[in-house]
């Protein structure tokens, strides 16, 4: 039976409270992942596309940082040494030669920008690199609205997961169960996943009764052995 919103508000606010009293919110947090990658490929390059209040950018043990962020919250950190969006970022850097190892995407939640972002991130990508995106496993419908009835937004980042899930045969992307969802991109091969209609167009309901196969969903258990240092 379908939650109304006020039972997902409920449900969302009695998760965060419960967080809140153990002291943390996941096992294993974006930045954790993106260190463990680093600590097992040996990256050095490493950029970041939506870098808010720097809490992601600060954590990560590369070499080499580049943060993207246009500020379009009123933030801008010192981390952020392009202060454009990634779209600008993305048509400064065309053309030229310029290779990242680890490539991690978290600026605007919506669908298009998404898929556009990865897009554009691979093609700035080492052959053995890894892109890290965060978002693609909304727990519940309200936090991908725009309007935000609770104090969270994920967006509807996942349809731009699915869409490549569909499409990409010549990558390999599994989503790990924390965080919000932290999806793992490289290339490689997987069998793309058939839709009857376009991604961008999917509701909710439909990730909520597919959300295994669409965004080959992975737990950290599993994260741990597929990534094993």
């Amino acid at each position: 039976m379908k939650k109304t919103e006020q039972e997902e508000i409920d449900e969302f606010n009695a998760w965060k409270c419960k967080c809140i009293e153990r002291g943390y919110y996941w096992l294993l947090y974006r930045y954790n992942i993106i260190n463990h990658m680093i600590d097992l490929y040996g990256y050095v390059n490493y950029l970041e596309i939506g870098v808010h209040n720097g809490t992601c950018i600060r954590q990560i043990k590369a070499l080499h940082k580049d943060g993207v962020d246009p500020g379009a919250e009123n933030v801008i950190v010192p981390e952020v040494n392009y202060p454009i969006t990634s779209d600008a970022f993305f048509e400064l850097v065309d053309g030229h030669d310029i290779k990242y190892d680890i490539i991690f995407i978290d600026g605007l939640h919506h669908d298009y920008q998404v898929y556009k972002d990865i897009n554009n991130a691979l093609k700035h990508l080492q052959p053995n690199g890894t892109i890290v995106c965060h978002d693609m496993n909304p727990m519940w419908e309200i936090v991908q609205r725009r309007d935000r009835v609770v104090n969270a937004w994920n967006g509807d980042c996942w349809k731009a997961w699915v869409k490549l899930r569909s499409e990409r045969p010549d990558l390999s992307m599994y989503v790990v169960n924390t965080d919000n969802g932290v999806g793992i991109i490289q290339f490689g091969n997987q069998i793309c996943i058939n839709l009857s209609e376009d991604a961008f167009d999917l509701s909710y309901d439909y990730l909520d009764a597919n959300r295994n196969e669409l965004l080959n969903l992975i737990s950290i258990d599993d994260f741990l052995k597929i990534y094993k240092v």
